[in-house]
């Protein structure tokens, strides 16, 4: 067929003539293509109580954020009451996110009671809810991941019906005006979204304080030839460290030194006991960014033991000790905290070692 009846032949059905223009536009590029994008969240955690309890707030958002992203969800914290649908619909979109999750936790003696809801800020309603219950202690993540995956089922329907993202490659300057060379960058345009950039510039680490003082108190429970002397003494402590980060947590060491006491009664005498160890410590602990820690600590040196009997003579000498525990750190303000460590210190007298549990609690300030 020739160029001339072709045309012809196009002009005489105009069906045929629609249908290669469309199969046209499906073939030739758009110059612009479409980009899946993740849904964008603002996720508002408050307490049902009028006092609000900052720190607890603070360990749920994270767990929430932290589910919410394991499922590819941009999140965009927020702070303020739980108000009603209408006026976090309203923040959400001066925040330029597409959902809301409003999170209202309740402390019910020592479980706690979350209940979310999901809103739709186009519809000014919630679209979605869910509740769980569970003990604020290692498990409370689970119950968090639980009740994220039950919410966010109910919500992959409308995930796949936002908008796409039309990335496009920026226009080349005007030839006639040279302008100075300006960094190229991708833009990302979609619907009611202002542009941005999609490569993000990584986040620097929050810096950790170097030093860190502890001020320890403890019970001495004796244990094995110790229980024949005396039940229970105690202990205090201060123990000063230099941290550095390592992979996968922080390295603390430094010097520690205090006093231990008890009143030991044998078969022919009874005396009272000093016992001042100055020693070296080492803590190795994690940072997972969350008011909540845990660590590992050990620590031994020379000691020097006292005895002060009812009658006779004052004894004195310097005997080897060691000293060590496992523990859980909770982080309050900027630079404070507490610890609760399960220890266990043994001083190394002849014939008998002294040995026992010493669970502490610890102030610490981080310099």
């Amino acid at each position: 067929m020739g160029g001339k009846a072709f045309i012809a032949h196009i002009i005489r059905r105009p069906g045929f003539a629609l249908t290669a223009i469309l199969a046209l536009m499906v073939v030739l590029p758009c110059g612009a293509d479409a980009a899946p994008r993740a849904p964008v969240v603002l996720m508002l955690v408050a307490s049902s109580a009028r006092s609000d309890n900052a720190m607890l707030g603070a360990l749920i958002a994270d767990s929430f954020k932290v589910e919410l992203e394991s499922q590819g969800i941009r999140v965009v914290p927020a702070q303020g009451p739980a108000a009603d649908d209408r006026a976090i619909a309203s923040l959400t979109l001066k925040k330029h996110a597409d959902f809301a999750l409003c999170a209202v936790y309740t402390l019910v003696g020592s479980e706690i009671r979350l209940n979310a809801r999901w809103i739709n800020p186009s519809l000014n309603a919630t679209v979605g809810t869910a509740s769980r219950t569970g003990a604020l202690n290692l498990s409370f993540d689970a119950v968090v991941a639980s009740l994220v995956d039950e919410i966010v089922a109910g919500q992959r329907q409308r995930f796949a019906d936002l908008p796409p993202e039309q990335v496009t490659e920026a226009p080349p300057a005007p030839a006639v005006a040279p302008q100075p060379a300006a960094a190229t960058g991708v833009a990302v345009i979609g619907a009611n979204w202002p542009p941005r950039s999609l490569v993000h510039p990584p986040q620097a680490e929050k810096p950790i304080e170097p030093f860190a003082l502890s001020l320890q108190s403890a019970p001495f429970i004796a244990t094995f030839q110790a229980l024949n002397y005396f039940p229970v003494g105690l202990s205090f402590s201060l123990t000063g460290l230099y941290r550095i980060r390592v992979p996968g947590g922080l390295f603390g060491f430094g010097m520690s030194s205090g006093l231990s006491t008890f009143h030991g009664k044998g078969a022919y005498a009874e005396a009272d006991f000093y016992v001042v160890p100055i020693g070296v410590d080492v803590l190795y602990g994690t940072r997972t960014g969350s008011p909540l820690d845990f660590f590992v600590h050990l620590g031994g040196g020379p000691a020097v033991f006292a005895a002060q009997p009812t009658s006779g003579a004052s004894l004195a000498k310097v005997i080897p000790y060691a000293t060590g525990g496992v523990g859980i750190q909770l982080s309050f303000l900027d630079r404070m905290g507490l610890s609760l460590e399960a220890g266990y210190t043994c001083f190394f007298d002849s014939p008998d070692p002294i040995m026992g549990f010493t669970p502490s609690l610890s102030f610490v300030v981080r310099l």
